[in-house]
């Protein structure tokens, strides 16, 4: 009987496998994200920034991923920022993006009230390890709202594989003429579950109509990032919903960081629901005769900041009684 041959793994091979797993790596050990207010009313330009640093020093070649979500969950807009000069992609690259018709031939204008379509290829460069890859497309319009999104997450990605993603966003009818950009985001997963980005954003122009006439406008869509910074803009549709937003920032590795602002529509629809009526007076009575520091003391009841609730806030509901958002 023969026996079976033993062959000797060189430690070359480990220094090669581990070499080709870490390099390319960008690290931060310290995420801060902020905006510029903590409450927006309608129409408004939300602006988000923050820093990314390593032991104290900024990280000026990184990559933050973006993520907001109003209060029920739903995805409002994702970004992928840089903090500097954008490092190579790790593991995964963005290798075609463009805008289509609905059988993938490329098109570069689409009317408001029908649908845009979008495709995405991505190839893993990863010769050993298979990859979760989460996409993100979003839309812009002309002056930077967030008019759609499409997703698809926690796909396998085998290494040295590819895969193209295929998808389409509706136009709203009161979106802006114009020229309109769709983002691209590649993530390890969702920026909220702590996942980061695989490459610098993908970014693809187009343009909207109206059926008749178009402009030549560039989106109001600010994007700045250096010296270990980020910075973006964005701007909620008319039919977001009212309430608390969640910002969601993530970078390699283990940098995490959130935030949040309200968005309302008046100041005296204390509870967001687009109406200002008996619930939002009986906010006010709840919390009516407090001050600063007291246990019944409401800052959502307190309209005119004087750190008290007094008559000057009920009479400021009482004025708005009735009113509801259309």
């Amino acid at each position: 009987m023969k026996r079976a041959k033993i062959r000797a793994v060189s430690p070359l091979f480990f220094f090669v496998v581990i070499f080709s797993v870490f390099t390319n790596l960008v690290y931060a050990d310290e995420l801060a994200v902020s905006t510029s207010k903590f409450s927006y009313g309608l129409g408004a330009t939300m602006k988000v920034y923050g820093t990314l640093t390593l032991g104290g020093n900024p990280v000026t070649d990184g990559l933050v991923a973006v993520q907001v979500e109003d209060n029920l969950g739903d995805l409002k807009c994702v970004r992928v920022v840089p903090t500097g000069t954008p490092p190579p992609p790790w593991k995964v690259r963005i290798a075609e993006f463009l805008s289509c018709d609905f059988q993938g031939d490329p098109k570069s204008e689409f009317t408001r009230g029908t649908l845009a379509y979008f495709k995405i290829t991505v190839e893993s460069l990863d010769a050993v390890i298979e990859r979760q890859v989460t996409i993100a497309l979003n839309l812009f319009d002309w002056v930077g709202v967030s008019i759609g999104v499409a997703c698809i997450s926690g796909y396998p990605l085998k290494s040295g594989d590819r895969f193209t993603f295929f998808t389409s966003m509706p136009i709203p009818n009161d979106a802006f003429v114009g020229t309109a950009i769709c983002t691209a985001s590649v993530l390890t997963e969702w920026p909220k579950d702590d996942g980061c980005p695989y490459c610098p954003e993908g970014l693809t122009e187009f343009t909207i109509g109206d059926g008749s006439q178009t402009t030549g406008l560039s989106p109001e869509l600010t994007f700045t990032g250096s010296g270990g910074s980020f910075n973006l803009s964005f701007k909620l549709p008319s039919t977001a919903e009212l309430g608390d937003y969640f910002i969601y920032a993530s970078a390699r590795y283990n940098a995490w960081a959130c935030a949040a602002f309200d968005y309302f529509w008046l100041f005296t629809d204390i509870d967001r629901d687009g109406n200002v009526n008996i619930q939002d007076l009986f906010i006010i009575a709840k919390a009516y005769g407090s001050k600063l520091g007291d246990p019944l003391w409401n800052s959502q009841a307190d309209l005119n900041g004087d750190d008290q609730v007094n008559i000057a806030d009920m009479y400021k509901v009482a004025r708005d009684y009735a009113k509801t958002r259309t």
